[in-house]
């Protein structure tokens, strides 16, 4: 039987092959689309979810003054693991330094991290060589990446093999890791451990309760409660915290939800986005299958009825229908799959790779995605089968065999074909609207005022270990003086941080004379740095170069922004002069020399935060960021200049140079990539929506063929058959737009609440979007109620 109605539905979609080509191609391209933004959504949603205790794991996160810390006193994890019962395992990670490790004639730097013994407790990364529970147990023990170790010894087994840590210290391979997951975020390509940092000065001196650098990681006790252990952790921070930095509340998050913390509003924005995406696009492939599955309905009557004639039910007709459309909904996963394979997921890796790491997906290890793929497909079947099944299963096989229905849709009210087209079209201008705000928003925050000057300045990194610092910094010294010779150079500058590249830096400083409390993001710089990127002084002075940072030995100038002012309840005239106290029992105090008007050194997606400058001398080598203003058109001569001067001292890597507005325009690249994925997914749902109408709109003016015959014989003109044929379908594009625009401006003015400074939604955005999307309609219905117009009408009653 399951034959039958298999070869059954091959030649009736065969037989309407027009309808079935539009069908296949509408549900492979949507099909396509979900499947990327269910995988990038399962890989958010699962991140850090290959550990054996991902349900128990937590990390430590500190809130002070409405900012957020994951460092905590290095001291803090042993007073947690001594007091707390509850807590099972535990370690803390520092990316103190990024040492250069050199096997043979072969000398690198990557990213590195120094952990303690506990940390293969918490983190159940398996070993590709070695064994985890002594991997790190010695203190002159390295574990390296399974990519970093085929770098460097190739396909062998390299335990045992000997590393040199900064030209003097001798280190042994002890473990290689299995390949990382793309969506585990503690990465890293060297593990070292932390005893080898209690040889370093400024580490032991550190790591006390006032200073913060030590990230910490849990494994919790079956049962435990959060709560509770939060109120101990707040007890530990109240007894051994520095005075200072008690106000600091530790508490307790999921690891598997650290994305979502870490990674700020954009993943919130992303996500909801996915997730509307996702039911978006079902409803429309599903709304346009339904569409041309009833539209087909005339043209199957009589086949039916001699089902029924020969003694089928109404389960039979549901059969037939549902395996027709799961051999079309089988043949579009197929496709889609392709699709997503070979197109999709490398054009979003290109967009997400460098923030979120690679979109993978493992049959075996995702199999939750491919049943979820399987089940929409189901969903689909079942939906888009059922109705047309039960429509025609009420009709009565006498009627349909005297001839009783006959004529377009006589039998068949309109209504629901019309619900789904106006629900097609609904949907196609929310993600036209929701585009155009979008490209809006980004407009807006590429245009906005930044506050600095980003044009005309070359930036480099001068942190490139360099064989002989202090022959380096002699050379340097020379080739500033060169700079400064040059016509082409404006202004030059030496700083630990430039826009777009602050630090997450923070000290808490209190007025002496209020007692009032602000955290500051801080960075030390010297007297070019305003100048540099043209950062208006409002009130007092800058930093002047060649001059000590101090009045005396316990006070030092800094210029703070508009922003603190305002927050420590100062006014712009008085604020000169004032003085603040750092914490940590530092007696020195800061005195405000001067005050710089607010600029945004992160992205606009953040709200600028209070700052503090410190004047740390005159130019330096010791510094990370050189930047250099030029003339317009002279930055070519410059970077020639700078790169040729480079070449000349030796160090281990090159100077790179980049242009500020690049930098700038970098940070919204995932912004633009979002964008243009939401360009695809309009452009997909106006296409989809529009193939169901052209395929109505074909079959409609092929089944009034005689109607518009008789009207033409009647003396109807061609624009009064035109009009016939596409009122209706205006009409319900009209509908559509009136329904959308709330919903589109209620969609994105709530995604918009998460950036700090969004643009407003206008009227004529939405009205675009319902034009954009009526002028499609047009022209799609136009297509076909012309031809039908301009055709002779004796071709069409030859028969009659």
């Amino acid at each position: 039987m399951f034959k039958i109605y298999l070869r059954t539905g091959i030649r009736n979609l065969f037989r309407h092959r027009s309808f079935s080509l539009i069908n296949l191609v509408g549900l492979a391209l949507g099909l396509s689309a979900i499947m990327v933004l269910t995988v990038m959504l399962y890989q958010y949603l699962t991140t850090n979810g290959q550990f054996q205790h991902k349900d128990r794991m937590y990390y430590v996160k500190g809130n002070a003054d409405g900012n957020d810390y994951r460092q905590t006193p290095y001291p803090f994890l042993y007073e947690v693991l001594k007091t707390c019962p509850d807590m099972e395992a535990g370690t803390h990670v520092q990316s103190w330094s990024w040492p250069w490790l050199k096997v043979g004639d072969k000398e690198f730097q990557d990213q590195t991290r120094f952990v303690d013994t506990g940390f293969f407790h918490v983190f159940s990364f398996p070993l590709e060589y070695g064994d985890p529970t002594t991997a790190l147990r010695d203190k002159y023990s390295v574990v390296l990446s399974h990519e970093m170790a085929e770098r460097l010894f190739g396909r062998t087994d390299p335990l045992g093999k000997t590393l040199t840590m900064d030209d003097s210290v001798p280190l042994k391979v002890t473990g290689v890791l299995q390949t990382i997951p793309s969506n585990t975020t503690l990465r890293a390509e060297v593990l070292l451990s932390t005893e080898l940092l209690k040889d370093q000065p400024g580490f032991l001196s550190g790591a006390d309760w006032y200073n913060t650098f030590a990230e910490n990681y849990f494994i919790l006790r079956p049962g435990a409660d959060t709560a509770k252990l939060n109120a101990q952790l707040r007890q530990i921070a109240l007894t051994h915290f520095h005075p200072e930095i008690k106000k600091v509340r530790p508490r307790l998050v999921p690891y598997t939800r650290f994305v979502q913390e870490e990674s700020g509003n954009i993943v919130q924005v992303m996500i909801k986005g996915e997730i509307g995406t996702i039911f978006f696009i079902l409803l429309i492939i599903i709304a346009n299958l339904i569409n041309l599955n009833a539209a087909t309905l005339f043209s199957r009557y009589r086949e039916v009825a001699v089902k029924k004639m020969m003694g089928g039910g109404k389960r039979h007709i549901v059969i037939q229908f549902c395996i027709e459309n799961a051999i079309l909904v089988g043949a579009s996963l197929a496709l889609a799959f392709l699709l997503f394979s070979s197109v999709l997921m490398p054009f979003m890796n290109d967009i997400l790779k460098e923030r979120f790491g690679s979109i993978t997906l493992h049959m075996r290890r995702d199999y939750p995605v491919a049943l979820l793929f399987v089940l929409a497909g189901l969903i689909i079947v079942v939906i888009a089968g059922s109705y047309p099944a039960w429509h025609l299963g009420k009709l009565k096989a006498v009627d349909v065999i005297k001839g009783r229905l006959t004529g377009a849709g006589r039998s068949d009210k309109p209504y629901t074909r019309n619900i789904f087209i106006t629900l097609q079209f609904v949907l196609a201008i929310t993600f036209i609207g929701i585009t155009i705000i979008l490209h809006s928003q980004i407009q807006h925050m590429k245009g906005a005022a930044l506050g600095f000057q980003k044009d005309d300045v070359l930036v480099g990194n001068l942190k490139l270990s360099y064989k002989d610092d202090k022959a380096a910094a002699a050379r340097f010294d020379a080739l500033l003086n060169q700079l400064h010779s040059n016509p082409a150079v404006q202004s030059i500058s030496t700083s630990e941080v430039i826009p777009t590249g602050y630090d997450d830096n923070y000290n808490q400083y209190a007025d002496p004379i209020t007692g009032k409390q602000l955290s500051f993001r801080h960075a030390y710089t010297d007297a070019g740095l305003l100048s540099t990127y043209d950062i208006p002084i409002l009130r007092g002075r800058n930093f002047i170069n060649g001059t000590t940072a101090t009045d005396s030995l316990y006070m030092r100038d800094i210029i703070i922004n508009r922003k603190a002012v305002g927050l420590l309840g100062w006014t712009l005239d008085k604020a000169v002069g004032r003085q603040l106290r750092a914490g940590g029992g530092d007696p020195t105090l800061y005195k405000v020399v001067g005050v710089m008007e607010d600029f945004h050194y992160q992205e606009l997606t953040r709200d600028v935060e209070p700052l503090m400058h410190h004047y740390a001398g005159h130019t330096q080598m010791g510094f990370t960021y050189l930047s250099v203003r030029t003339t317009p058109g002279g930055e070519k001569r410059v970077q020639q200049q700078l790169e040729a001067a480079f070449k000349e001292i030796p160090a281990r890597r090159n100077l790179q140079l980049e242009y500020m507005s690049d930098r700038v325009d970098h940070q919204y690249a995932l912004l633009e990539g979002i964008l243009k994925a939401t360009n695809y997914v309009a452009l997909l749902t106006i296409f989809i929506a529009t193939m169901g109408l052209f395929g109505l709109i074909a079959l409609f003016t092929r089944q009034r063929v005689k109607e518009i015959g008789i009207r033409k014989v009647l003396g109807a003109s061609p624009a009064n058959i035109v009009r016939l044929l596409s009122r209706n379908f205006i009409i319900l594009v009209g509908l559509a737009l009136l329904i959308a625009s709330p919903l589109a401006g209620m969609v994105m003015h709530k995604w918009l609440e998460d950036f700090a400074y969004r643009v407003s939604i206008e009227w004529w955005m939405l009205a675009g979007a319902g034009l954009i999307a009526l002028v499609i309609a047009l022209a799609t219905v136009a297509f076909h109620a012309v031809r039908a117009a301009l055709t002779n009408p004796v071709e069409s009653l030859r028969s009659e």
